[in-house]
């Protein structure tokens, strides 16, 4: 069925199966959903072969960085070299990534620099046909064409070489040029990486590349937010020429939907966005005034009315902000709906006559190009920072009568760098996700630590039994790994700073740090938790020769530490330590020597305050206690524990030692998760003291330096 799209000579343990089902639900189509549960090592990624043997069109796949783009650029450069077949794949990323002269925007965004230039090109372009003369204007075929300077830019000339004018009925018109048309038939001769594409794309705008060219091929990959994001779910199909009915969608690392869908379905209210408004509205004011506007008194009365409505509401926006910026401390809070709304909306008898007469108006800031903002849409166009807002007041009368949209306000920083500003979200992603699964052909989610599937089903997909569920055993082989779980530490409230539970957590670690050899990484609950046991890290690490490395703050330093951690794994070997959930923790791949052991101290739970109580309280009225407690507080900490744990034997010839440290992981009931875990953890797990926990290793070490040798 599938095999001859398959690019290896064999297939894995228990990969015939995952294959299988893949293949059968994309066949089927009917809308069917298939979520995978499959360890490191299952071929996950070889599920796209199953996928183009089936799908009656084109196929897409969602991830969540740029990283994973390159993991199934090397697929399907196999499916090339390997079988007969030569599917074409394209991927988007954002402006900040290809542009090449995202450096020269100082002071404003890609998008907004971006879209500023495109104005001033189209602008060049009609200037230079009426110099040049006659009907059509080619800038690929001008000798004498402008020139743009860099840091300077009048235009852009990358996108100046994506399109041609022309003149028909007296007015100029534009339409991809052949030099851009030419460029994107040859690029789609191979599979390249987005360095190699952006270089190979020349003179050319790299963006509109990839635009045009994922129209006509059969794999796309794109980001969450391309799919996921309420407001580009529409635009994407269209923009793309996806057909729902032929789409197949693959959902990588899918036990990061729920809550990436969570985030996107997020809309801020900050004072920079009530300041460009402020000027859209003059600027309409204006337009108003020179009489721009066709219309009849009775629609010049219902603008007039928004116009009023909105310059009463955007300085009570900003006062209500600085008012909390002034008062709360730093963190986030649930937004009074009462009294928001109440300071809000003072003086108007029908709130949702007031909103409807605002959002007339920013449908004319729009219509009439009058934006201030800095964000883009995907089609290019500056999204008015009045729309913003007034989605953002929508949301939150949304709020008034769905409780799954929560209301919160924020304050960050302190001093003159004090900041403060409001969100509405949607804690339920499940409505978003199916706008898009029953709406297509198949659905494809994938993960390594989609456990327990039942409850990801529920929190995704909002509905048990839509999905076809299937979990894998770990491919590789039992002998090389050791899984061991704390039988009495733990870092529970009640307990945490006990004398007798501390030296249980610092025998455990000691023993990791000191009896596995080579490079060892520990995971804590909090950046808190893990500055509180690094002196004694770092003197176990001393103890035996190792370098201590933590985990930056600052994404930007991550690099740098990573290289020598690695490095270090060549020669002595080093301690990482990070946090669970954190950069280090997921998405980095520690191949080969990079990573011998990893001990995950604690369940890492989320922070609980009130916010977190209104979440649980959702989910709970939603499934009942147990699965609402599970899902909306449960599932990420157990998520983020297996990720950290996952970053140990990431190959079949690879051995390593995983340590839970904390009695909960071998806990079922009220407050364990034993029950929650992979088959295959669960089979495995060896319960263990501090006391014993050394020699276990030790043994089990010795055991894999007799068979190296």
């Amino acid at each position: 069925m599938y095999l001859d799209y398959f690019p290896y000579e064999s297939l894995r343990p228990y990969q015939d199966a995952m294959l299988d089902d893949v293949y059968g639900t994309v066949r089927a189509g009917d809308h069917g959903v298939l979520m995978i549960d499959a360890p490191t090592g299952s071929g996950k990624t070889s599920c796209i072969a199953a996928a183009l043997a089936a799908a009656p069109g084109k196929i897409a796949v969602t991830v969540r960085t740029v990283s994973q783009i390159d993991v199934y650029l090397d697929e399907m450069e196999k499916i090339w070299s390997k079988t007969s077949h030569r599917p074409t794949i394209t991927y988007m990323v954002g402006k900040q990534k290809i542009c090449p002269i995202a450096d020269e925007f100082s002071g404003e965004s890609v998008y907004a620099g971006c879209a500023r230039l495109r104005e001033w090109t189209k602008r060049r372009m009609i200037a230079r046909l009426g110099e040049v003369g006659g009907k059509f204007y080619d800038p690929s075929q001008d000798r004498n064409a402008p020139q743009s300077v860099p840091g300077y830019r009048t235009f852009c000339p990358y996108y100046m070489m994506t399109r041609e004018v022309f003149e028909l009925s007296g007015k100029p018109h534009f339409r991809h040029s052949g030099k851009v048309l030419d460029l994107v038939d040859e690029l789609r001769e191979g599979i390249r990486s987005p360095d190699r594409f952006q270089k190979e794309c020349r003179e050319v705008c790299p963006y509109e590349v990839m635009s045009l060219s994922a129209k006509g091929s059969d794999v796309v990959i794109l980001n969450y937010s391309h799919l996921f994001s309420p407001e580009f779910q529409e635009i994407i199909f269209d923009w793309l020429e996806l057909e729902r009915e032929s789409l197949t969608l693959f959902v990588d690392e899918a036990h990061n939907l729920g809550d990436a869908v969570r985030a996107l379905n997020m809309r801020l209210l900050t004072p920079r966005m009530i300041d460009l408004a402020e000027k859209e509205v003059e600027k309409y004011r204006e337009s108003m005034g020179q009489a721009r506007l066709p219309e009849s008194s009775l629609d010049a009365s219902s603008r007039l009315r928004g116009v009023e409505v909105i310059r009463t509401l955007l300085p009570r926006l900003r006062q209500y902000i600085q008012s909390r910026q002034s008062r709360m401390q730093e963190g986030e809070e649930l937004l009074d709906g009462d009294l928001f709304r109440g300071f809000l909306y003072q003086g108007f008898d029908d709130i949702e006559e007031a909103l409807s007469a605002a959002t007339e108006v920013a449908l004319m800031v729009s219509e009439l190009e009058l934006a201030e903002g800095d964000r883009e849409n995907l089609q290019g166009e500056i999204e008015p920072s009045l729309a913003q807002i007034l989605l953002f007041l929508n949301d939150v009368e949304m709020a008034e009568k769905d409780d799954s949209y929560q209301r919160k306000i924020t304050v960050a920083g302190n001093g003159e760098k004090r900041r403060a500003w409001l969100e509405v979200n949607n804690v339920d992603p499940a409505p978003l996700v199916r706008r898009i699964t029953d709406n297509i052909n198949a659905t494809v989610m994938l993960s390594g630590t989609l456990s327990p599937l039942e409850a990801y089903e529920l929190y995704i997909l909002g509905e048990r039994g839509r999905a076809k569920k299937i979990s894998l055993p770990n491919p590789f082989p039992q002998e090389h790994r050791l899984l061991m779980v704390a039988k009495a530490a733990t870092t529970q409230l009640e307990k945490r700073e006990e004398a007798g539970n501390r030296r249980e957590i610092e025998e455990h670690v000691r023993a990791v740090i000191e009896e596995v050899s080579g490079n060892v990484a520990v995971f804590f609950t909090s950046y808190s938790m893990m500055s509180q046991y690094e002196p004694f890290c770092k003197a176990a690490a001393r103890g035996v020769g190792k370098l201590l490395f933590t985990e930056p703050r600052n994404s930007e330093d991550l690099p740098a530490i990573l290289d020598d951690f690695f490095k270090a794994g060549k020669r002595q070997g080093a301690v990482l330590l990070g946090v669970s959930g954190g950069k280090l923790a997921e998405g980095i791949d520690y191949k080969g020597e990079a990573l011998n052991g990893v001990a995950v101290v604690g369940l890492p739970l989320g922070f609980y305050n009130e916010i977190q109580r209104e979440v649980n309280q959702y989910y709970v009225r939603k499934y009942g206690q147990k699965n609402g407690i599970l899902i909306a507080y449960t599932l990420p900490a157990i998520n983020r524990g297996l990720q950290a744990a996952g970053r140990v034997i990431r190959d079949a010839s690879e051995r390593g030692v995983i340590l839970f440290c904390d009695r909960r992981f071998r806990e079922e009931g009220r407050g364990g998760v034993f029950s929650f875990l992979p088959k295959w953890i669960q089979d495995e797990l060896l319960v263990t003291d501090a006391r014993t926990s050394r020699a276990i290793i030790r043994a089990k070490v010795a055991e894999w330096e007799r068979v190296r040798s």
